[in-house]
């Protein structure tokens, strides 16, 4: 039993003093002196391998004119309509709700339209109208595909796309 003790011991020094960094012995000599062709070969391998991203960073700079104004107006409408559209949801919890009155009607009759095309697609079901959230479900993934933080309009207007 001790003999095997000693015998890890010793296997674990070993392998402790392989692993260790050991201390250099004698004078640190300058590197030699390379050639001046020699010198410049890591510059003009990087000269080589920047050159398409110069091109690219020209190119970066001409963002099509319409993206801005298409961002701009693309982003509101789809807030508006994914908030509508959750509006028709709460107010179809209570079924009592008279939708032709004033307050109401403000939500109701712009976005009937849309809920019409989609009950034909997908008809209500047990009572339950899904239609609103099939529409706030479409707004959420064209705003994020377009207009999130890696959409295809804010990649086209950062030029990186």
């Amino acid at each position: 039993m001790m003999r095997s003790v000693f015998a890890a011991v010793a296997l674990c020094a070993h392998a402790s003093a392989l692993t260790t960094p050991q201390p250099r012995v004698g004078k640190l000599t300058s590197p030699a002196p390379r050639p001046a062709a020699a010198a410049l070969a890591p510059l003009a391998a990087l000269a080589t391998a920047a050159a398409p991203l110069a091109c690219y960073a020209t190119a970066a700079a001409e963002v099509p004119a319409w993206v801005a104004p298409v961002t701009s107006v693309l982003d509101p409408c789809f807030f508006i309509i994914e908030v509508f559209m959750l509006l028709r949801v709460i107010i179809s919890w209570s079924p009592e709700t008279n939708v032709t009155v004033l307050p109401w009607v403000l939500v109701c009759a712009p976005t009937e339209g849309l809920l019409k095309l989609t009950r034909n697609v997908v008809p209500p079901s047990f009572g339950v109208d899904i239609s609103p959230v099939v529409w706030i479900a479409i707004c959420s993934f064209l705003r994020e595909i377009l207009l999130g933080q890696q959409g295809i309009l804010v990649l086209m207007a950062s030029g990186r796309m």
